[in-house]
């Protein structure tokens, strides 16, 4: 389309400028043309088009001399040119367009130029998954707009930071801020700025699992969309409200609405609805059984995205329908592979949303696997992220399938346990008060819940080893004899015996090894010294020793709690983690466990403690360890 020639413009005032004054063509005029053309390509969705009469426009602009033409003129050329780019998914080269309006401003008093602009910014800037610089010039655009009393340009910078946090899935940030633009817009005449917010609080709902709200809102906003005839906005709502019926196994509606999203996404030619939805249907077809229709889609969407050659959100879902397909075809060596890589990508861009969800993905893909530790690490991570973003939906869902898995594991817990009540009866409900106050204790010492539950397992069956000793010597009433002891003292490695050729997903043989091991060295079976004895170890150590203090025996009644502890804190760095017993101690004195104490216990008891362990996250990293107590 081009003005790539042209005649040398003759110097004002000469006889040739004279002579040749009528011929000159009205630049002016020319310009005005050309953008009316490119306005009516894009209304069109013509873009290829409208951004050739723009460049055609720039080029007259900086090759001729061309009196009155205004700053304001060329804003709105590269603003539109922006808008082409950004309808056709370059989004590069649409943020360079509106770079360019800001570097016109500099030294400019333009300051609504700059607003929109950075608000512009901010918003390309997040769909590439840049969040850090989107959240910058986001943040500058809703400044500026204050400055200027704007309230209808803040509510519009609100919305897109919004955005952001919940493409971060910092939720409760996205509510406060599209709550404050709400706020706002209800001072406006503005039923499409309203109609935006809704949709986008929406999402939020969608994300944390409040589907009957989420699809209030998202009607609402399209019966909006659909009175102003917005076709475009509609279309990404109908994506919404699909998105929103799959969660809820309503499918065929689902593909109803995105079908109609689809064809309109197509016959608009807006790349980034297209892309979207072919996500969702890859993801869909997937759903019902449909993997080749569900991998043609996927394959568009990574072509789509591979000529950006950007990491973001977008990409993670393609990388994790993509292991999710090659899972669905027994090819788990290809799934594990695209996991690992959305993992990585998310923890590149900073999506602890999407990062939950992959590792989720890939916690039910070690299932199949036969690698119950590392589904349950990766579950578990999954719904720690999840209950920090107060993602109650999604947390659910995945405590359900954690659930399932350790209810196997439980089963031979239960039934060992079981085995060391019934040979020893003195010790009824032992195992399971010592693994009650030991998740007790490491709750309060903020342990992780794998390391929790490990606690918990290993306490349930430390005594294990105690079915191989013989009962005259197990349930002597007086004093044992020194080989007795010895036969006692057995225990510990006897329990490793009785397991050996089992695994489990928690590490609990070194807890049920060395329970009995002292800081000092005087314990056994091995005299292991101070942090050399395994944490867990010295956890289920205390929970021990203060429920074996605090239980009636035939040969003596039961110490009270305070006469226990006063016994334990003697030998404070000795047998016991000084700072494990001092935790403990002052928890029992605030009567924590008072319900715990020389307690009876049922036969389905350790099932409740068990569902003590799933708890919410102490921190908002839920990759943070808790520090070692450290021992003198």
């Amino acid at each position: 389309m081009g003005f790539t020639t042209f005649q040398r413009t003759p110097a004002p005032g000469s006889s040739d400028s004279l002579s040749r004054s009528a011929a000159c063509p009205d630049w002016n005029e020319t310009i005005d043309n050309l953008m009316r053309l490119a306005r009516q390509s894009a209304e069109a969705f013509e873009f290829d088009k409208a951004i050739d009469y723009l460049c055609s426009a720039e080029e007259i602009w900086d090759c001729k001399d061309v009196p009155g033409l205004l700053l304001e003129r060329r804003f709105e050329l590269h603003r539109e040119k922006g808008k082409a780019f950004a309808s056709q998914g370059k989004i590069e080269d649409a943020i360079a367009e509106y770079q360019r309006i800001l570097s016109l401003c500099e030294g400019s008093s333009h300051l609504q130029v700059k607003s929109e602009t950075f608000t512009q910014i901010g918003q390309l800037l997040g769909k590439q998954g840049d969040y850090d610089r989107a959240l910058g010039y986001l943040q500058r655009a809703i400044g500026a707009y204050r400055r200027l009393d704007d309230t209808t340009g803040t509510c519009k910078a609100l919305r897109n930071l919004g955005v952001i946090y919940v493409e971060l899935g910092e939720f409760e940030e996205a509510e406060i801020t599209l709550e404050e633009a709400v706020s706002l817009a209800k001072t406006l005449d503005d039923r499409m700025l309203h109609a935006d917010l809704v949709n986008n609080l929406g999402a939020i709902q969608n994300m944390r699992g409040n589907w009957r709200r989420a699809l209030e809102l998202y009607h609402e906003s399209l019966a909006t969309y659909t009175e102003c005839k917005e076709i475009r906005k509609s279309a990404y709502t109908k994506n919404n409200l699909a998105i929103t019926l799959l969660e809820q196994g309503v499918n065929d509606e689902a593909f109803d609405y995105f079908r109609q999203a689809y064809e309109i996404a197509t016959q608009i030619k807006d790349a980034s609805l297209t892309l979207i939805v072919d996500i969702n249907l890859a993801d869909l077809y997937l759903k019902k059984g449909f993997p080749a229709d569900a991998r043609l889609h996927c394959d568009k969407a990574l072509e789509t995205l591979e000529q950006s050659g950007t990491v973001t959100g977008n990409l993670v879902e393609v990388r994790k329908i993509a292991g999710k397909i090659a899972a669905v075809r027994g090819d788990t060596d290809t799934a594990l592979v695209c996991f690992n890589e959305a993992l990585a990508m998310c923890r590149e861009i900073g999506s602890r949303f999407l990062e939950a969800d992959v590792m989720l993905e890939r916690g039910l893909l070690h299932r199949t696997t036969n690698r119950p530790y590392d589904a349950l690490n990766d579950l578990e991570g999954s719904y720690h992220l999840y209950a920090s973003l107060k993602a109650v939906g999604r947390r659910e869902q995945t405590e359900e399938i954690i659930s399932s898995i350790e209810l196997l594991y439980l089963e031979i817990f239960n039934t060992m346990a079981l085995e060391v009540d019934q040979k020893d009866p003195y010790t009824k409900g032992h195992s399971d008060r010592v693994a009650s106050l030991a998740l007790l204790l490491g709750q309060e010492m903020g342990l992780q819940t794998s390391m929790l539950k490990t606690v918990v397992a290993g306490a349930l069956l430390h005594d294990i080893g105690k079915v191989l000793i013989d009962d005259a010597v197990l349930k002597k009433e007086g004093r044992l004899s020194d080989d007795e002891f010895r036969q006692i003292k057995q225990h510990p490695q006897l329990g490793l015996e009785l397991l050996e050729g089992k695994e489990f997903p928690w590490d609990i043989k070194p807890i049920i090894l060395h329970h009995h091991e002292k800081l000092d060295g005087r314990g056994y079976p091995l005299g292991l010294k101070g942090e050399d004895i395994p944490l867990g170890a010295r956890v289920v150590c205390i929970a021990d020793v203060f429920d074996a203090l605090t239980s009636d025996r035939v040969y003596r009644a039961a110490y009270t709690p305070e006469a226990a502890l006063e016994i334990m804190e003697a030998e404070s760095g000795a047998s016991f983690d000084p700072i494990l017993l001092q935790r403990f101690a002052a928890m029992i004195r605030d009567g924590v466990a008072d319900t715990v104490i020389n307690s009876r216990t049922g036969e389905k008891e350790m099932y409740s403690i068990w569902s003590k362990c799933m708890g919410e996250p102490t921190t908002e990293d839920s990759s943070t360890t808790a520090p070692e107590p450290v021992t003198s």
